[in-house]
């Protein structure tokens, strides 16, 4: 945990009942940024929120793994604690995972709370439910990655050249010349030659071109 989450812990000590929210979105993506915003302001009345950008996909979630084991840390203290999220599919995805999670918080006495879906599981209805729903959000995963997979090769079998097209040696070498430049960031190069970032970037790597002033490109023009 950081210094200043370090710093809350302490003061939550000090509470006798305890909410802990825990916020998530799948990516990095700035299309995703409104996600957390709704969900954090949600989360409000939780005394404190750990978010972070990861698949529900991933397992390896350390804000998840942090929420839980100060669930666990301040339950043994005979503290009451919820722990709190936006909607069942933010916490996992898996359906197994779910069972594991809320079996886990259930053996502390520590209460899920999901709040679109207004579950909880302080009760075997309730832990029931978020399973039933667990195992639907599992099969849509299943259903969307089937989708994804047959529309992927439909385009292909129909001519469809997949992912991003290849640079010409022209578009190449205005790379390497402005890559060269230290003075011209690589988000504006990407962005005069509609290109993604990666593209500039990989370039580079390709021609073993470094960012040095006055480097010479290994191309003739």
């Amino acid at each position: 945990m950081e210094k200043q989450q370090k710093k809350k812990v302490k003061e939550l000590e000090k509470l006798d009942k305890v909410k802990i929210g825990y916020a998530r979105v799948s990516s990095q993506d700035d299309r995703q940024k409104l996600g957390l915003e709704v969900q954090t302001e949600a989360l409000k009345n939780c005394d404190i929120i750990f978010s972070e950008k990861q698949s529900g996909d991933n397992d390896n979630r350390p804000e998840l793994t942090n929420a839980i084991s100060l669930a666990k840390q301040l339950a043994k203290q005979d503290k009451i604690i919820t722990l709190q999220i936006y909607k069942l599919d933010r916490l996992t995805r898996k359906m197994l995972t779910l069972a594991n999670i809320i079996d886990e918080l259930n053996q502390h006495n520590i209460k899920l709370i999901s709040l679109q879906e207004n579950i909880e599981t302080d009760s075997l209805t309730g832990r029931l439910l978020c399973l039933v729903l667990g195992y639907v959000a599992e099969i849509e995963l299943d259903n969307i990655r089937i989708r994804t997979k047959d529309g992927l090769r439909k385009a292909k079998e129909n001519g469809v050249i997949l992912g991003n097209p290849s640079l010409t040696e022209k578009q190449e070498l205005e790379i390497l010349k402005q890559y060269q430049m230290n003075t011209i960031p690589i988000s504006l190069i990407a962005k005069r030659l509609h290109i993604s970032e990666s593209s500039v970037y990989k370039v580079a790597r390709k021609y073993g071109v470094s960012r040095r002033k006055n480097l010479k490109i290994p191309i003739k023009v």
